[in-house]
C-alpha cells in the first residue's frame, strides 16, 4: 500500500466490461438500435453514454441517469462496479449478462404449483418415500418459503 490507500481493485476493468455488457443487453431489449437512442432515452449526452457501453467509467450523476432511464434499482450500477453479477430492474426481474430477462415470477402461481411439482420429482427421484413423507417436505419447503417472503402467506 502507497500511503495507506488500498491500491484499486484488479477487478475495476473487468466489472466497468460487465456492466458495460449489461447495459447494451438492456438497450437492445428496449428496442433502442443504436446508443444515440440509449443516450436520449436517459437524458445523456451521446458520448457520455457511449463512454458507458464502451466500458469506461462516468460520473456517478449519469450512471443515475441511466438507471432511470433503463428502470434499473437505485443503485443498481454502483452493484455492478463494486462486483455484483446482475442489475436487479424496477420490477424486479433481473439483468443477467448474456442472459435474458424473464417475466417476472407470479409468487402466487409459484405457491400453487409447486407443491405438486415437488411431489412429482420427488416420486421419480426417490421412489422409496411415501406419500406423505413427500407432503410432509413440500409442506417444509412451502412453509421455508413463505417465511422467506418467495411466496405469500396463506389466508
Amino acid at each position: 500500500m502507497i500511503g495507506g490507500m488500498a491500491p484499486p481493485s484488479d477487478h475495476t476493468d473487468r466489472h466497468l466490461q460487465k456492466l458495460a455488457a449489461l447495459i447494451t443487453q438492456r438497450r437492445v431489449a428496449l428496442g433502442l438500435t443504436n446508443k444515440e437512442a440509449g443516450a436520449a432515452r436517459c437524458g445523456l449526452s451521446p458520448m457520455t453514454y457511449r463512454k458507458i457501453e464502451g466500458g469506461e467509467r462516468v460520473t456517478d450523476t449519469s450512471y443515475a441517469k441511466l438507471e432511470i432511464g433503463y428502470g434499473f434499482r437505485p443503485g443498481a450500477c454502483r452493484e455492478v462496479l463494486d462486483g455484483a453479477d446482475s442489475i436487479t430492474l424496477e420490477d424486479g426481474t433481473e439483468l443477467i449478462e448474456g442472459g435474458q430477462i424473464r417475466d417476472h415470477v407470479d409468487p402466487a402461481r409459484l405457491a400453487e404449483v409447486t407443491p405438486g411439482a415437488l411431489t412429482k420429482s420427488a416420486s421419480l427421484h426417490a421412489p422409496e418415500l411415501t406419500l406423505g413423507q413427500i407432503e410432509s417436505i413440500a409442506g417444509g419447503f412451502m412453509e421455508e418459503l413463505r417465511r422467506l417472503g418467495v411466496v405469500p402467506k396463506e389466508d
